[in-house]
């Protein structure tokens, strides 16, 4: 059990009745749905379509015809609960749970000195953009390649699509709307969820009474013994007509009779039958699956999470992709011009064979690197297709023109309020906390076999041959009380759900410790990246002076060919890093906002970062 301060209580049930929650007011809720589970029933589809529609269709979004401010000002949780209500529209909400919380995650909600970045240096968030397109800090400029640029593979392939039929772009947020929309991930996730749903209502089903009914006609002929002599206790009374008759057909011998039978015989039954007491097992059982029902739903946000982080990440992986794909087409380009310069250097006498060889080499490695970026990025295009669940062969492209750092998260907030959103609402914590108290409902469940069992029935009986079919009614109450193998095999059930109710514990402390590492980790890698970013403008910069010195003092007639070619090849290694730090550092800023659970399609997108009202 949690407190309100993320503190753990171990409850130590000393029985199972101290756990019949009497004075819990959910109880009668439990017992009033229960009555009202046979009604429910009749809605339940009976198979599944082999159509599936991954999710209901949705009006268009009102926020695209209001004040976009409202998009930016609305908090991360509501975004995130938005987006999940958006994927699951027909499921029920569920409830807030805390999560376990041991007072070693360092989580906190006071303000300290902020680590991520430098306070007053602000990055650009995606609403952070000139009119131009282009950003107020770090950035790359990507265009879309001219195919003449790119090597051909053979043929018949377009160079840039290779084996796509068609090319669309596409933006960050439609990535987002799709994959809410066609994930296969998320559709399985919401069938599990549907799973635990209908096993619940049927737990609940227990509450009401069996009924019953039957019919059975029995065709007898033949002869049925009677140990007493029928005609000398009943000497008396026959003169009356039916004993008579009845008479007719018995014969005695003796003490004996026997009964001559050549006549149809019906047993017909109605009734119902309600067990008064389980042991539990039918309260506790129905409680069990309320948490595993509560644990799918939270599974299923977690599965929704992940989901918006594969799709962002696929999708700055395809972008990182182009640009590099653009910086392999220049250094291509720059190694051309370079072995033109030398072959009519060579031609007029001012440069040798080998500087020329040397040209040559340069310019076949970076073409085999052209290549081999042009089926990196179709891969990666592919890969977003995959998650996106849309037609592989169209190709996407990324709509933006510019690579710049995407901040998503306040630099002011500590990692000990970082630790706090995540201990707050990451749906894993919930989820596990959720198995932990169905698997302590399940040691009440074990118990029922150790206890008897009572139950009240009613039936209405019809029972004679079909002329003379009369009425019997039976009420009874049944007390059994059985112990299996003298009771050692129920006992040593609640001894192993007590050591599964422990597993779940130690379950729930471990996803702790996994969420903390998770959330401390991404917090190390954005300070990790920001500092990349840093390095690798300077890189830039003097790679850059390197090469223009290295073709001054080449044409100077002071330097050499090699001189040029290392600079150029440091160039180009330059900028991939640049990009590639630019594209770890939106990652790992997708990643932290994942691991605080509070990753949403706004939060992504509309260029409000995470801060400390989200607390």
């Amino acid at each position: 059990m949690l407190t309100k301060d993320c503190k753990i209580i171990e409850l130590n049930h000393t029985g199972w009745y101290d756990c019949v929650m009497v004075r819990n007011p959910q109880l009668l809720r439990v017992l009033v749905f229960g009555a009202t589970s046979l009604s429910l029933l009749g809605n339940v589809p009976v198979y599944a379509e082999d159509s599936v529609q991954l999710r209901p269709p949705q009006p268009a979004s009102p926020v695209s015809s209001a004040d976009p401010s409202a998009v930016l000002r609305k908090p991360a949780a509501a975004s995130v609960e938005s987006d999940f209500n958006e994927h699951r529209a027909g499921l029920k909400k569920t409830k807030k749970y805390q999560p376990p919380a041991p007072a070693a995650t360092g989580a906190s909600r006071a303000d300290t000195a902020a680590a991520m970045g430098a306070p007053n240096g602000g990055l650009p968030t995606p609403a952070s953009t000139t009119g131009d397109g282009t950003a107020s800090g770090d950035d790359i400029a990507i265009s879309a390649p001219r195919l003449e640029s790119l090597i051909s593979v053979n043929e018949y392939l377009n160079p840039f699509s290779l084996d796509a039929d068609a090319s669309r772009p596409i933006t960050l947020r439609e990535a987002l709307d799709i994959g809410l929309e066609r994930n296969l991930d998320l559709a399985i996730s919401l069938t599990q969820t549907k799973q635990s749903k209908f096993s619940y209502y049927s737990a609940l089903g227990k509450f009401l009474p069996d009924a019953t009914a039957g019919f059975s006609e029995y065709f007898a002929r033949g002869h049925v013994g009677l140990p007493f002599n029928f005609f000398a206790s009943s000497s008396g009374a026959l003169s009356n007509t039916a004993l008579g008759t009845a008479a007719s057909n018995i014969s005695s011998s003796g003490r004996d009779s026997t009964v001559t039978v050549n006549r149809p015989f019906e047993i017909m039954h109605a009734g119902g039958e309600f067990y008064a007491y389980r042991g539990g097992s039918v309260l506790f059982g129905a409680l069990q699956a309320r948490n595993t029902y509560r644990a799918r739903t939270q599974g299923e946000r977690a599965t929704l999470s992940d989901t918006l982080l594969t799709i962002a990440q696929n999708y700055y992986n395809l972008v990182l992709a182009e640009t590099v794909l653009q910086i392999r087409i220049d250094a291509v380009r720059t190694s051309e011009e370079q072995l033109r310069r030398n072959q009519a250097r060579f031609h007029s006498g001012l440069a040798t064979n080998l500087e020329v060889l040397q040209s040559k080499t340069q310019l076949s490695r970076d073409k085999q690197a052209l290549v081999d970026q042009q089926i990196e990025r179709r891969s990666a295009a592919i890969a977003l297709s995959n998650t996106l669940n849309i037609d592989l062969g169209n190709d996407l492209k990324p709509a933006t023109t510019v690579v710049q750092k995407v901040r998503l998260i306040d630099p002011h907030l500590s990692v000990g309020q970082v630790l706090q959103m995540a201990i707050d609402h990451r749906p894993e914590l919930k989820q596990y906390e959720q198995l932990r108290l169905a698997a302590k409902k399940a040691i009440i469940v074990s118990t029922s076999g150790l206890q008897p069992t009572v139950s009240l029935s009613g039936q209405a009986y019809g029972i004679g041959p079909p002329s003379n079919v009369n009425a019997l009614g039976v009420f009874s109450v049944n007390a059994n009380w059985r112990l299996k193998g003298l009771a050692t095999t129920d006992a040593m059930e609640v001894v192993r759900a007590k050591w599964e109710a422990r597993q779940a514990a130690l379950q729930s402390q471990k996803e702790l410790q996994t969420v903390c590492s998770q959330v401390r980790n991404s917090y190390l890698k954005i300070l990790d990246k920001e500092r990349n970013i840093s390095e690798a403008t300077n890189e830039v910069i003097s790679s850059a002076e390197e090469l223009r010195l290295a073709e001054l003092r080449k044409t100077s007639g002071l330097g050499l060919n090699l001189d040029i070619i290392t600079a150029q090849r440091d160039y180009t290694q330059a900028r991939v890093s640049k990009a590639q730090a630019i594209i770890d550092y939106n990652i790992a800023q997708v990643q932290l906002l994942h691991d605080t659970g509070q990753i949403s399609i706004a939060g992504l997108t509309s260029g409000r970062m995470l801060n400390k009202t989200d607390l």
